[in-house]
This record gives structure tokens, sequence and C-alpha cells, in this order.
């Protein structure tokens, strides 16, 4: 029997069906079929003012350690590097209406995982936000009961200019640990991510949502809490621990620190870190990095007095941040990274340190 191709109005009324019954379009799967995520909140995990938000970072960080997985959701945006476009983040909505549609989510694209960011819109609308650690629960309650096989990494909120909100949200933020522990305590797959201490009201556009490197910082935090091991993060552009031979630092908005390191383009150019590190051994390092010269694009890294290994990025455009993983052995105390020119070029903003181990089976 010859199978039968959908047309695009068959497609459409499966679709339709699809909605009847779960209330929300059946999931994209745009990626790879790996692990399912489902990034899920309002407009900061939407992206609003940065398309695709910390989604693209975290994208990154699992694509250069080799995870497969699949971002999951009825919305999608993003940027190129941002591999599975797919998330459930819906701007200016507060937790009881996320809490209304997400049974119906979660039954049409069934994650194994969940971040939830929930809450900012609660303050700022000053929403009974004395009942807003209530209304957490009964969300964390109802995902739990609707997906009891999923791990639900709860966070809790990024600063808020705004003092009035913010002080409602330190109310807020001070109540989570023990929302998530009540269900950890009855046995849900519930874990506490503590995000507000990542970034701080620099880190804000608009008072309200992060700035790109603002949204990398919440990637940095998802990610050690997806790996079970702290990131730390080393800017690029400061002086304590930085300094460039015939190259710059030129601001830049998209950048995690503001600034980046540019024009390492001649022979005698390079980027040098002093690093100290707390013990002898291998370390995961990322480089975020970017190249706008439409092909990959390398520097030579050497470590201490070890041979130079060369470190690639691939092409996305001036601006556009891409994560490239590389093992590196270093010493107590005190060693000395060095990246220098290698084939066309390329701008570093920023390396972060993990360590090796075992990644959690939430990824």
């Amino acid at each position: 029997m010859p199978i039968i191709r959908p047309t695009a109005l068959f497609a459409a009324i499966l679709c339709a069906v699809a909605m009847l019954f779960t209330g929300v379009p059946p999931a994209r799967a745009e990626s790879n079929g790996g692990v399912r995520i489902m990034p899920l909140g309002d407009s900061i995990t939407d992206g609003y003012t940065t398309p695709g938000g910390y989604r693209t970072d975290l994208w990154q960080y699992l694509a250069a350690d080799g995870h497969t997985d699949d971002f999951v959701g009825s919305q999608s945006n993003g940027p190129a590097q941002l591999g599975d476009h797919d998330h459930e983040g819906h701007p200016g909505w507060r937790i009881d209406q996320i809490d209304a549609q997400v049974t119906g989510w979660l039954q049409a694209t069934d994650p194994r995982t969940v971040l939830l960011h929930i809450g900012t819109n609660d303050m700022t609308q000053d929403y009974d936000p004395a009942d807003a650690p209530a209304r957490l629960s009964k969300l964390i309650g109802d995902i739990t009961t609707a997906d009891p096989g999923a791990d639900v990494l709860v966070s809790d909120l990024i600063p808020i200019a705004d003092p009035t909100a913010e002080a409602l949200a330190e109310q807020y933020n001070a109540a989570v640990p023990g929302v998530v522990a009540d269900w950890a305590a009855q046995g849900r797959h519930v874990h506490f991510v503590s995000m507000h201490d990542a970034l701080t009201t620099a880190d804000l556009t608009d008072g309200v949502h992060p700035t790109p490197g603002g949204y990398s910082k919440m990637a940095a935090r998802w990610y050690s809490a997806l790996i079970s091991s702290p990131v730390t993060r080393w800017e690029a552009e400061n002086p304590a621990y930085t300094t460039v031979q015939d190259a710059d630092h030129p601001a830049d908005t998209t950048a995690s620190g503001g600034s980046k390191t540019g024009h390492i383009d001649n022979a005698d150019s390079f980027l040098r870190y002093s690093i100290n590190a707390p013990y002898t051994g291998q370390y995961r390092m990322y480089v975020r990095a970017d190249n706008g010269m439409g092909t990959v694009c390398t520097h030579n890294l050497t470590v201490d007095d070890a041979p130079a290994v060369t470190v690639s990025y691939p092409s996305y455009g001036w601006g556009n941040w891409t994560m490239t993983g590389v093992n590196v052995q270093l010493n107590q105390g005190a060693n000395t990274l060095t990246f220098a020119k290698g084939d066309c070029y390329a701008e570093i903003d920023s390396i972060d340190f993990a360590t090796l181990g075992a990644p959690t089976p939430w990824i």
C-alpha cells in the first residue's frame, strides 16, 4: 500500500484535533529527538528584548558537551545559534495563568525535565504577592501530578530594578526553597536553583528583563544545576586577571560583562588569563566567542607550558555568541591560559569552568 503524504489541509485538521483534546498545538519536535526539556515561565523564558533569552546559551552548553536534547513547548523563537527554538515562555503571565494551562502543555510534550522561572509578573503587577508562594506550590503540584516522571528545576526570581517590586520578590524568593523542599519531601522530583544571585540590576535591559549578557548568566546557572557542578565565569576584559597584547576590549552590549576581547588579529596578538584553580586536575572550559567571518575560525590555546591546542568557533555573525568546550589540565593555584591568533578572526567574551563528572539524568 502506498504511503499517503499528508496535505497541508490534512495537517491543519490533525493540528485542530490535537488542540481539541489538549488545548495546545502539538509539539514541533524541532530538534533531534533527545532528552525533552521544557523551559517554562513568562517573558524572561521567552526572551523578551533578546529573542531566545537564556535558552540560547543553555543550548550552546549542552551542544558543547555533546548532549542530545529537545527543547519542547508550544512557543518558538530565537536566533540561529539556538538549535531548538521551542519553549513555554508566555510574556506577561503570572503563576496562576501558567498553572491554568500547564497540564495540557505537559500532555502534549511529555518533558523529561522542566526549567521553571515564574512569579515576576505577580510582583510587578502586585497580584496578591503574599499568596504567590502558595500559588507556586499548587503549580509545582500540578506539574508533578501531570508528569510524575519529570524532574522540575525551580528557581527563585532574578532581580527587579523597581525597589517596591524587588522587595516583594525578595519575600517570595525567601519562600521558594521551602516550597520546593516540601514537595521533594513528598517524593516529587523537584529541585531548587538559586538564580537571584546570578545577576544584578546592571544585567537588566529595562529593569525587568536581562541583557544578552544577563541571559547568559542565567544559562550558566541552569547548566550548573543540570550537570551538578559549579560553573564559574571569567570575563575576558577584567584587568584583575587578564592582559592583552596587540588586542583590545571593545564595548559590546551583547557581551556578558558589557565588553569583549577583540582584534586578536596578528602573530603577536593574545589574550592571557591568570587563573587560580582550587585543585590539580582536569576541568571543562567553555569559551564564549563570536565569529562573523562566514567560516570556522580558531585560536591557539596554551595552558602554562603545555603544547598549544586549537579552539574552533563556528560562524553565526558578530555578537552572536557560541560556546566551545575544551578539557584543560590545571594545577592547584596559579595557571596561565593564553589565546593567540589562529585561522581567521574571532572574539572572546568570557571563559567558564566546571568540574568534569557525570551529568544528571535530566539532560
